[in-house]
């Protein structure tokens, strides 16, 4: 779809919505012509959705400008309301932003001040969680999930150098927008291209491929500038990453304006991420990861009595109520530290990697399950929670995953959640 012109005949609208790309299609079609009229409302939501973070996000920004904390706007949010012709065109879920790491505490401060609350910041060790962040923030009731980042790329903290290194030169290169009576930077058009897109799906993605709207937001980025295919060469080799990119953008054809992305075969999958975790300084990582395996494999272990405890109570009870009420404790205990809550979670996940429970659909609901009562039980006050969608090939479809103040938990990196999912159960009911 090649931004503007009038999109080709379009799929049909659930579809539309299952990628995530009826607002945008419904930018683009003709008044009257179908699907248009059907997407009128997904178009209206994700405008309404995205003005209200706006409101939210303005004063803060302009809070921390006045301290003199400078902040880059990148990935879906920047995209929506920089590059897309109609803001709220682009989907996009949390708001991610860049400052500098050595105000962190002070932009903390002014947040809490100004009503935010931190859900979440890594864990203060080596190795532990993405290096990159460094804190999350909402406001209770609202419509804002706030990602701050120190660096771009995800690092593992002590073994950051490249991804520093490609940082500060998105830095450099940035642009000061005007932007609802104040400053902030955005990357240029050729950055947004290399780094939060090819370099986000070849390293935080591990090389998965394209996601629906990859392909629009290339284009749009390569209209703005205007950025050519050399640029874009050129500014992978300045970034260190040029055999990293190159083989992507063949790989998946990011470039093309063919529909169809062609999957690259499993040996091209591999090299491709070889790549990239050479060019982009993830050897140590990896040599940090094996040297930490044993204690990974012992995490494995300690949960695995949880898991089963879970499949009985799954076996014992046919209704979700009844399994919920036998895992969950009387009491909340005092709450475990930041780092045992993601030992935890990372252990569960990666028990249901090594020992699946049967078909690859049925995996959400005994993780969820398994998350929630681990936690609970460490004192977190989480809710488990379940939804369904409405697939055209498959009928109704159901999800299960965990919230904490009705935000999932980002711990568990799952594909879908309550964005694809409308939720119609949570325990305990009244949390």
């Amino acid at each position: 779809m090649i931004p503007g012109a009038a999109a080709p005949a379009a799929p049909d609208a659930a579809t539309l919505r299952r990628a995530r790309l009826a607002p945008y299609v419904y930018s683009r079609l003709r008044p009257g012509e179908p699907p248009r009229p059907e997407l009128r409302p997904d178009f209206l939501a994700a405008l309404a959705r995205h003005q209200d973070i706006k409101r939210e996000l303005v004063p803060l920004i302009a809070a921390w400008r006045a301290a003199g904390i400078e902040t880059l706007l990148f990935k879906g949010f920047y995209l929506s309301e920089f590059i897309y012709p109609v803001p709220g065109a682009r989907f996009h879920g949390d708001v991610d932003v860049l400052i500098r790491p050595e105000y962190g505490e002070e932009a903390l401060r002014i947040s809490r001040t100004l009503g935010w609350l931190e859900r979440w910041r890594p864990p203060r060790r080596v190795g532990a969680g993405d290096g990159a962040a460094l804190f999350n923030l909402f406001r209770p009731d609202g419509a804002t999930q706030l990602d701050v980042h120190r660096l771009l790329l995800r690092a593992v903290t002590g073994w950051d150098r490249r991804q520093r290194r490609i940082t500060e030169a998105v830095w450099a290169d940035s642009q000061v927008r005007v932007w609802e009576g104040t400053a902030v930077r955005v990357p240029s058009p050729v950055d947004a291209l290399v780094v939060n897109l090819v370099l986000e799906r070849a390293v935080a993605d591990r090389w998965r491929g394209l996601k629906p709207h990859d392909r629009i937001d290339a284009a749009l980025l390569m209209s703005r500038g205007p950025v050519r295919q050399r640029h874009f060469q050129a500014r992978a080799r300045e970034l260190g990453c040029a055999r990293t990119v190159s083989a992507f953008v063949r790989q998946h054809g990011l470039l093309s304006e063919r529909a169809d992305d062609a999957r690259p075969s499993r040996l091209a999958t591999v090299h491709g991420r070889m790549l990239a975790l050479w060019e982009c300084g993830y050897g140590g990582g990896v040599f940090l990861g094996a040297l930490r395996a044993p204690r990974l494999a012992w995490d494995v272990l300690r949960v695995l009595p949880l898991l089963l405890r879970v499949r009985r109570a799954l076996h014992r009870h046919r209704d979700v109520r009844a399994v919920l009420r036998s895992l969950t404790p009387g009491t909340l205990p005092a709450r475990s530290s930041p780092l045992a809550r993601w030992r935890t979670v990372r252990a569960i996940r990666w028990a249901y990697k090594l020992f699946p429970p049967g078909r690859a659909g049925s995996r959400c609901l005994p993780r969820a399950l398994a998350v929630y009562a681990a936690l609970r039980e460490q004192g977190w006050p989480v809710v488990f929670v379940s939804g369904v969608r409405r697939d055209a090939s498959s009928g109704l479809r159901g999800h299960a995953w965990v919230e904490e103040d009705c935000v999932p938990l980002s711990q568990l990196s799952a594909d879908e959640g309550p964005l694809d999912f409308r939720a119609n159960f949570r325990f305990p009911p009244s949390s």
